[in-house]
């Protein structure tokens, strides 16, 4: 009879309760969870629904090997996509500065987009997704920031 209970609760638990998944661990550095989070905010203005630990896309401060580098995205089809940004630039930048080079990186890792060296008629870029290396200049500010994210998230 304990062994029919024992094959019973055996039966139930393999078969009938759905297996427990565990969840997969996403990194994300503590400072940049804000700049992640007004991502959130911004991205959902445009319907665009960014959960970062679904999208399977990390974030960390660190040492990058490259000069003059703010940030990059490094995506692989098996690990999660990793945002790493320059922390000798994290530590001099604005808050609007952060801002910038995190929504760039997620603008490559989350939304696919690639660089974008267009200017208008003064030279100004037309998208925060330009690549620094072109003959337009930043001019993301506070004035700007609303028609930078509505070119980032509508095209």
């Amino acid at each position: 009879m304990q062994a029919r209970l024992y094959f019973l609760s055996l039966f139930v638990s393999l078969f009938l309760f759905p297996a427990c998944e565990k969840e997969e661990t996403i990194y994300l550095d503590g400072e940049l969870e804000k700049y992640f989070d007004r991502f959130v905010i911004e991205a959902a203005k445009y319907n665009i629904d960014f959960d970062y630990r679904e999208a399977r896309v990390e974030g960390y401060l660190t040492a990058l090997e490259e000069r003059g580098i703010s940030g990059k995205c490094v995506r692989n089809s098996v690990y999660p996509d990793r945002v790493f940004i320059n922390l000798d630039f994290w530590r001099a930048a604005s808050d609007l500065e952060k801002e910038f080079v995190v929504f760039h990186e997620l603008g490559h890792c989350f939304l696919d987009r690639g660089h974008l060296d267009d200017a208008n008629a003064i030279g100004v870029c037309v998208s925060m997704m330009h690549s620094g290396e072109g003959d337009c200049r930043n001019a993301y500010s506070t004035a700007t920031r609303a028609a930078y994210l509505e070119e980032l998230f509508t095209y």
